[in-house]
Formats: C-alpha cells, structure tokens, sequence
C-alpha cells in the first residue's frame, strides 16, 4: 500500500509518502495549484490511499480549523479516485518537531512535511480516530412524521440530507461525531456539536437515534424524559 500523508497548514501544505509502513518525506506545495501538482505526485508515486490530518482543539471539540480541513478533503476526494480518511492529528505538531530534531533539520523549515510523517503513523497505529471521506452521502428518507412543534435532538445521524427537517417550527439539535456530516450541518446554517456533554437532553421533547444505538452519557430517562424514536435510516 502506497499512502500519500498530507498535512493542511494555514500557508503551505506538507506531503510525506508511506510505504508499507515506512515514511518517507516529500516537500511542501503552495495552496495556490494544489490540486494540479497533487494530481501529478498520485501519477508519479502510483497512490492508492489518502489520509488528511484533521486539526481538532484540545477539548475535542471541532473548530474553524477542522471544518477548513474537512473542506480541503472534499476538494481531494473529488479528484482522487481511491479512498481518503481524515485522521486527528492532535498533538501532531509536537511530535513532528522531536522528529525534526532527530533527523538534525531545522523544524520551521521542514515542519509541514515532518508533520505529515506524523499523520501517517497516526493513521498507521489505530490509536487515532479516523473517518472516510465520502464523495456523497445518501438521503435518509425514513424520518417518521413530527409534530412541528417537536423539540427534536438528532443523535449520530449519517448525512444531513434529511427529508421532513424543514417541517419543524425550532431548529433540532444536532450531535453528530463525523467531522465531514458535521460540515454538512454547518452549511445548511445549523449547529451541531460532537461532544455528548455539551447536549442539554432534558431540553428535547424527542430523541432520533439509529436501530440499536446507545445513548453515552445519559442518565435513564424517566416517564416524563424525552420520547426516544429509533430509526433504520441513521444506519447507512
């Protein structure tokens, strides 16, 4: 397997390659005619698999960064045929530079591409959460009928395309764990969260979860807590 590792800096992007499972490094590439020279780099190194860094914050939530990346890995995915993941790159930059050090080059110099490195073994090592890069995601279709009063919380869905959304008088809330759904979310101007804390569930009338899924973090509902409705379309 011949992966290309990238990482998405805020002025240049760093490349690194792997190999079965040996990281070698390339260069960094301007944003400006990115996709032309990564175009040129999967012909001439033969890809066969992608992975992004996704910067998250400390606190695991998902910010302006991570929704830039998200973005960056839609625009690879469509022109790339093999499969790309985004992969959490936190505490990436730290050990990048403990790389660059061993290696005796100057980390402002090269810390894009040690970077990369970084976020191939992250991938390699399963320790890190990852998620596919979808070209598209299907509707779901299923949603039973809602009163449109319904204060309604979404729990884990798999796409934002949700027939019937439109239909409720207040926004429902959204707690979706998979950064490129999320982005989803963000741009059909709602706002979702991907921390099971930050979700108030008391203040639902309705829980919308898939076939056999748990709720982390829930005290038992009593008789007077929300309605939980199970849905098959949440599972794919």
């Amino acid at each position: 397997m011949i992966r290309l590792g990238i990482d998405f800096g805020t002025s240049r992007i760093g490349l690194a390659l792997q190999v079965e499972n040996i990281e070698i490094p390339l260069f960094a590439i301007d944003h400006t005619g990115y996709k032309k020279n990564l175009l040129r780099i999967i012909e001439e190194k033969g890809i066969e698999e992608i992975v992004i860094g996704l910067p998250i914050s400390m606190s695991g939530r998902f910010s302006e960064s991570t929704l830039k990346a998200v973005s960056f890995a839609e625009k690879v995915k469509s022109i790339f045929p093999g499969r790309v993941f985004l992969v959490d790159e936190t505490l990436t930059t730290e050990t990048a530079r403990r790389l660059s050090s061993e290696a005796g080059q100057d980390f402002s110099k090269a810390r894009d591409v040690f970077s990369a490195i970084q976020i191939l073994r992250n991938y390699s090592s399963g320790m890190s959460k990852k998620w596919e890069v979808k070209e598209e995601r299907g509707v779901c279709r299923d949603l039973p009928r809602l009163a449109s009063e319904s204060r309604v919380l979404f729990y884990r869905p798999r796409s934002a395309m949700i027939e019937g959304l439109d239909c409720l008088e207040t926004e429902p809330g959204v707690l979706v764990e998979d950064p490129q759904v999320f982005l989803s979310f963000v741009r059909r101007g709602m706002k979702p969260v991907n921390i099971v804390d930050d979700i108030d569930f008391s203040s639902y009338d309705i829980i919308v979860i898939a076939c056999g899924e748990e709720l982390d973090g829930m005290v038992d509902l009593n008789s007077e807590g929300p309605q939980v409705i199970e849905c098959s379309w949440l599972n794919g």
